[in-house]
């Protein structure tokens, strides 16, 4: 099978689109053949070596985190799949896999398709979507009218947080630049702030969540915005975040968490209803083949993407 492979990590020509073997799959696992992908910054942070001391000396060989596609193949005690299911998933992103024209998964970390999305728009969804999801079901409120900003919020996990705090009754605050303002509303945003214009922890307005979904705030000032019981979530840890967290959550009402995501198919179901019932729509800003893989991160790395990106592997 065909895959994007990398041998040492460095700038996306480290990529390259080559044969490998198709893997091989045990009894409780299933072979989804791949028809797209999508690309997440965590990818090209792991291919430029920025979590090295996460994922090693050597780069893992395949990246790519989401897989939307058909199930090939079924382990002898997989009972819950069947070979043709149309199904979306992710692999954990430090390890990678998808971009690949197989990948394996086991049947709980999958789940069936949105019946409303094609394969490209089923595959930006799971990582972004389980991860705003494990923010607003694992660590939000959920009493009504609870107030989220969204710092971020026309990016890949801000425009998902945005749309999914609307589901569940948030009223929610995006912040965004001038040019995306008009998005930030049309995606249920109650108020918009352009940070071009003014910081997003200026004035009086107190928070239940702050989603630091760009991760560029600094939860010394963001607490000062939370109400007593907030919490801030950031989707990568910044260093002095790090260091000001665990004295924070051991000594304060206030919280600070970096939220970490991982495969699950129960909570990707809960996002199919969402996405099935109009309340969730992805964003493509562009599609790539995924022999343009190098062209694709470029594009993610100027860190000005709508939405998502997303991969086509195969027609």
């Amino acid at each position: 099978m065909k895959a994007i492979l990398s041998r040492r990590y460095g700038p996306p020509e480290v990529m390259e689109w080559v044969d490998v073997p198709t893997p091989v799959i045990g009894p409780q696992e299933i072979l989804v053949g791949v028809r797209a992908s999508s690309v997440n910054p965590v990818d090209w942070k792991v291919r430029r070596g920025m979590l090295k001391l996460i994922t090693g000396a050597h780069p893992p060989k395949v990246l790519g985190a989401d897989f939307a596609g058909e199930v090939e193949r079924v382990g002898d005690k997989v009972d819950s799949c069947a070979v043709g299911d149309r199904v979306y998933g992710m692999v954990h992103a430090l390890k990678g896999g998808a971009y690949a024209e197989k990948v394996v998964a086991r049947p709980s970390e999958v789940a069936p398709m949105p019946n409303n999305l094609s394969f490209e728009q089923a595959a930006v969804l799971p990582l972004v979507a389980l991860t705003v999801h494990r923010v607003l079901f694992r660590y939000g409120p959920q009493a009504p009218d609870s107030r989220l900003l969204v710092n971020g919020c026309a990016g890949g996990l801000g425009h998902i947080a945005v749309q999914m705090g609307k589901a569940l009754g948030y009223h929610v605050t995006g912040v965004c630049s001038t040019r995306n303002l008009e998005l930030a509303r049309q995606l249920g945003a109650d108020a918009v702030i352009d940070y071009t214009a003014q910081s997003p922890l200026a004035g009086e307005q107190q928070y239940d969540v702050i989603f630091d979904a760009v991760a560029n705030l600094d939860f010394g000032r963001a607490k000062r915005t939370l109400t007593p019981n907030g919490i801030y979530v950031s989707s990568i840890p910044s260093p002095r975040n790090l260091l000001v967290a665990p004295l924070v959550n051991r000594f304060r009402a206030k919280k600070h968490r970096t939220v970490r995501v991982s495969p699950d198919g129960a909570a990707l179901r809960q996002v199919t209803e969402m996405v099935e019932a109009g309340t969730i729509r992805p964003i493509i800003e562009k599609t790539y083949a995924l022999d343009e893989i190098q062209a694709a991160h470029a594009h993610s790395e100027t860190g000005r993407v709508v939405g998502k990106l997303a991969l086509r592997v195969i027609e």
